[in-house]
């Protein structure tokens, strides 16, 4: 039998460990688990499922899901890219869970499953230059839209244009942060 351990950050930066045991040559208990750099982001999906999204220490995302509602928990698996923020999480409209951190580029990048419960997209770029985690949130119309400190340490804001949809341009909503 083999332990391998995940150290997650609470909110406090105080780490906690999660020790799992794994069967080796098994088809049984063989999660994968992962380090985690971050404070996990968690969203539920549209059949009631959570699924929660990481940061590891090879800075790509990794997620995990529960198996049914209420259940058990999937392997963690890697969602790719390399992302330098906490992730961002939530649902579009129609259901479809949208994943959002900063690039080595410093841009917002996005991913999203490709139909409710379903697989994932592939990367794509949201431009701009961030300094900051992003934040995300739906409009009352469901419009989801992403915050997040530019260079210039003012906050800017980036939108779909219409709920589930593409996206505007980013735009300064002035001011100085200090820290976001």
């Amino acid at each position: 039998m083999q332990e391998e351990s995940i150290n997650i950050s609470k909110p406090d930066n105080a780490e906690f460990s999660v020790t799992n045991e794994l069967i080796e040559n098994s088809s049984i208990a063989t999660s994968r688990i992962v380090s985690v750099t971050n404070k996990p982001a968690v969203h539920r999906n549209s059949d009631g499922r959570l699924e929660v999204f990481v940061r590891g220490t090879d800075n790509s995302l990794w997620h995990i899901w529960q198996t049914a509602p209420n259940s058990g928990w999937s392997d963690w698996q890697s969602l790719g890219n390399t992302i330098t923020s906490n992730p961002a999480v939530y649902a579009n409209t129609d259901g479809r869970l949208e994943v959002f951190a900063r690039g080595t580029d410093n841009a917002l990048w996005h991913i999203w499953q490709t139909a409710p419960n379903s697989g994932w997209s592939d990367w794509q770029s949201l431009g701009s230059t961030i300094t900051s985690n992003p934040a995300v949130y739906a409009n009352a119309d469901g419009r989801l839209e992403v915050f997040a400190r530019g260079t210039d340490n003012a906050l800017w804001h980036i939108w779909q244009t219409v709920a589930s949809g593409s996206w505007s341009s980013w735009e300064s909503l002035r001011g100085s942060l200090s820290n976001a």
